[in-house]
């Protein structure tokens, strides 16, 4: 359980007026309750950093990071900071909300009980992607639902080798493959055929997009050793992604490393955190 909280970072989603607004807020709220609030806006130029220099002050550690956006707000945020083991506690002014915990409607009880009798925390798996061109890194970036090797707008197949600790698994055409975390299950592997995964597993899931006459099913695998996507062959661009909002552009010939994390990324838990509820309630499972 965490003691009670004395040093908040408020980060707002660039360019919403109701996430500033709500950030003033908050920052009123805070300090009535004796926090010291630091606020600060998401920038998108640097989406595949992995360091927290674009939010935090040097040498600054708050107690707590409140990201007020939705689920691309909490992913860019988390990015930025996981190397920080700072705590998130997200407010969802965006849509589906699956990683924030509270409402733009029910945050003050809440965020009260938050600061002044202190939290616990649930920790997920994240990632981190290297590419490696001619033997030399050309580009690291952090990653909390997954990491994409996938076609550019031209809808011709790319060709991408996959090797989980060394061996072979295969080489596969395709329109790319998704490497998957527990979280990012219900993002974009989901969409491409894969399986729901507790959050509490430490494993990743590879999942091949539209594959062509191919027999690869999506593959679960522990992340005590790295997974590889070596692109063997394309006619036209190829793009890595990671969590859809950093991308790099690859070249035949390059390696896209994937690996556990050092440092897995904190999630405030409020009223008790149940994956399966929370599965129901966004509407991933259905009675029928």
């Amino acid at each position: 359980m965490q003691p009670v909280v004395r040093d908040v970072l408020v980060v707002a989603k660039t360019g919403d007026a109701r996430a500033a607004a709500m950030a003033e807020e908050l920052a009123g709220f805070l300090a009535e309750r004796g926090c010291c609030c630091r606020m600060a806006v998401n920038q998108t130029d640097a989406e595949g950093c992995l360091g927290s220099a674009s939010l935090l002050d040097s040498g600054s550690s708050p107690e707590l990071a409140v990201v007020l956006g939705g689920d691309g707000t909490m992913l860019s945020v988390a990015r930025k900071i996981m190397g920080d083991s700072i705590p998130l506690l997200g407010i969802n002014l965006g849509r589906l909300g699956f990683l924030t915990q509270l409402t733009g409607a029910d945050w003050r009880e809440a965020m009260g009980d938050v600061v002044t009798k202190g939290f616990a925390v649930h920790q997920i798996l994240v990632l981190r992607c290297e590419v490696a061109r001619q033997g030399r890194q050309v580009f690291v970036c952090g990653a909390v639902n997954d990491v994409v090797v996938s076609r550019g707008a031209m809808a011709r197949l790319i060709r991408v080798e996959a090797s989980y600790a060394g061996e072979r698994i295969g080489s596969f055409r395709a329109d790319g493959m998704v490497v998957s975390t527990p979280t990012g299950a219900t993002a974009y592997s989901m969409s491409a055929g894969g399986p729901l995964v507790h959050p509490d597993l430490q494993t990743v899931t590879l999942t091949p997009i539209c594959p062509f006459l191919c027999d690869l099913r999506p593959m679960v695998f522990p992340t005590d050793r790295p997974l590889d996507l070596l692109v063997q062959e394309s006619s036209s661009e190829v793009m890595l992604t990671c969590d859809g909002q950093a991308m790099f552009p690859l070249q035949a010939g390059d390696w896209v490393r994937v690996r556990r994390a050092e440092r897995q990324l904190k999630l405030v838990s409020v009223g008790g955190f149940s994956y399966i509820r929370k599965l129901q309630e966004k509407g991933f499972i259905r009675d029928r």
